[in-house]
């Protein structure tokens, strides 16, 4: 009997709700095949069997939410799964049966987003011959939208890896072998006391924190994969750390927020040691302490550094290459006198701030950008390449590129046209701090029509963005600067301090021309040189 429990679907996934079972109890099942459709808040998730057998029991309804770990349905698997009602009335006595005889299980990459139909391989986390438990990350696998930590379907040890790290492969084709039961390697069963010994010693240093510890059935800290891989990677014991997810779930700045207090080097007296010796020396010389620029290492350039090119960083890679050999990129540039815009954004930023909103320059941007693509809707879509048709939408959604740790991300904020200001920039700041996180959902990250890459925190006063394909356009944002220009007054023209700022609109000339993205940027400056104009 396999008690099949939800696993780790998606870094930063805590929980999922049952959608729709889709097998029924009682029926039989070949390995691999679609039991359950799980949402989560990446992506909706149909998990497979791992192994033939019969589905014996639902342990969740449709609509329910249930948390990663918990046993979601039971699996009669094997021989055993001819006799499936005898089973179902007896589960404790089937367990032992089942693990009697030994069995190789050839674990596929299984459907682990919506619309995802490969992986690549980005690392893996467990030897050939390494013993696993149940639920255990085997491997790290990335994919168009997500990268996700695959946990082992049952304990065992794991025989084979079939894929080299940086291979990409289709879903469904075998990945590892996972041998269980009595054909395991005897050392299956060592890890867990090895496991047990820090929590032994932890109440003496975890103190209080131990009781809100939330554990899965079979006592494991429930954790999501990033926390487990940081965890791993510190030789941090996750029984200490407390947690800040939804019903105390432990997530990565947990666990780094710990290692950085000093608490982690508390469970292990040789590691403490080692640090708090060099302190002594610091402290022990008379002369004044240098600056901070002193202190502040050189950096060199004497070694070669040498990263594989895989991971995001080959899929932004493969889809700016698509961008940039399919459309027909041209760029038109104009600059604005923001001056009365500073001002208004800093009169709005006041009232956001009464609100509990950080109102930044982007939503009068966004509304400028809405505004212009009702009048010059030729720039506002994308081109179905299949259809061969351009589909010029009724409605504007925008994609902000957002730098994140992991590579550029483009969440879409839809329906611009219709919200106001105060609304945008709440819903902005948002879903960049998700994006950032790691926690923005599947939905957020497709859909727009235009996108709006902006660099002007950063600096730059210049650049020609790549289009984020299929849109048609985009806009790039840059830095405003101050300097000397001429104003218009009642009096003739007369020098004074300004502001300034470039905007810059990459189009695909095959869908729309030149003279269009030029009215575009003009009407723009229009807008944002008087912002009071956005209400009209």
């Amino acid at each position: 009997m396999i008690e099949f429990k939800l696993p780790d679907i998606g870094e930063g996934i805590a929980e999922g709700e049952i959608v729709q079972w889709l097998v029924a109890e009682g029926t039989v099942v070949e390995e691999h095949q679609p039991v359950v459709e799980v949402m989560t808040d990446k992506a909706t998730v149909e998990v497979p069997a791992p192994a033939a057998g019969t589905v014996v029991r639902h342990l969740a309804g449709e609509g329910d939410t249930v948390p990663v770990g918990n046993v979601i349905f039971h699996l009669e698997d094997g021989a055993a799964a001819a006799s499936a009602e005898p089973a179902a009335a007896a589960p404790a006595e089937a367990a032992p049966a089942a693990a009697a005889g030994g069995k190789t299980i050839e674990f596929k990459l299984p459907d682990i987003g919506e619309g995802i139909a490969e992986g690549e391989i980005v690392q893996w986390l467990v030897e050939e011959g390494a013993s696993v438990e149940e639920h255990q990350p085997v491997v790290e696998v990335m994919t168009d939208k997500a990268t996700v930590e695959v946990p082992a379907p049952a304990a065992g040890t794991i025989s084979s890896r079939l894929v080299d790290e940086g291979a990409t492969v289709p879903v469904g084709e075998v990945i590892f072998h996972l041998v269980t039961g009595a054909g395991a390697a005897a050392p299956a069963a060592q890890p867990a006391p090895a496991a047990a010994a820090p929590a032994a010693a932890a109440p003496a240093t975890a103190g209080a924190a131990q009781p809100a510890r939330v554990s899965t059935a079979d006592g494991k800290v429930l954790a999501v994969p990033s926390a487990r891989r940081v965890a791993r990677e510190l030789g941090i014991d996750l029984t200490q750390v407390s947690g800040s997810g939804r019903g105390g779930v432990v997530r990565r700045a947990d666990v780094e927020a710990f290692a950085k207090s000093g608490a982690a080097t508390t469970a292990a007296p040789a590691a403490a040691a080692a640090v708090a010796a060099p302190p002594a020396p610091v402290a022990a010389p008379p002369a004044p302490a240098p600056s901070a620029a002193a202190l502040a290492p050189i950096p060199t350039l004497h070694e070669v550094q040498k990263t594989p090119y895989r991971g995001i960083r080959r899929k932004i890679g493969e889809a700016m290459t698509r961008s940039k050999h399919t459309a027909a990129h041209f760029t038109v540039v104009e600059e604005i006198d923001v001056t009365e815009l500073v001002a208004a954004r800093s009169k709005a930023k006041a009232v956001g701030k009464q609100h509990g909103v950080n109102v930044t320059y982007m939503p009068f941007i966004m509304k400028a950008v809405a505004n212009g693509l009702t009048r010059f809707r030729s720039l506002n879509g994308h081109l179905d390449e299949a259809a061969e048709e351009i589909v010029m939408p009724n409605e504007v959604n925008i994609g902000v590129a957002t730098d994140t740790d992991n590579g550029l991300v483009v969440p879409v904020i839809r329906n611009v046209e219709s919200k106001g200001m105060l609304h945008l920039a709440a819903e902005l700041a948002d879903l960049a701090q998700r994006t950032r996180d790691g926690k923005v959902k599947p939905d957020e990250l497709r859909g727009s029509t235009f996108t709006i890459t902006n660099a002007g925190n950063i600096g730059g006063t210049l650049a020609t963005p790549v289009i984020n394909f299929p849109d048609i356009a985009i806009l790039g944002v840059h830095r405003i600067v101050k300097r000397p220009g001429v104003v218009e007054t009642p009096n003739g023209d007369e020098i004074a301090v300004r502001h300034y700022m470039n905007l810059s609109c990459s189009v695909d000339h095959r869908l729309a021309d030149g003279a269009d993205a030029a009215r575009f940027l003009a009407w723009l400056r229009v807008l944002l040189e008087d912002p009071g104009l956005l209400s009209l």
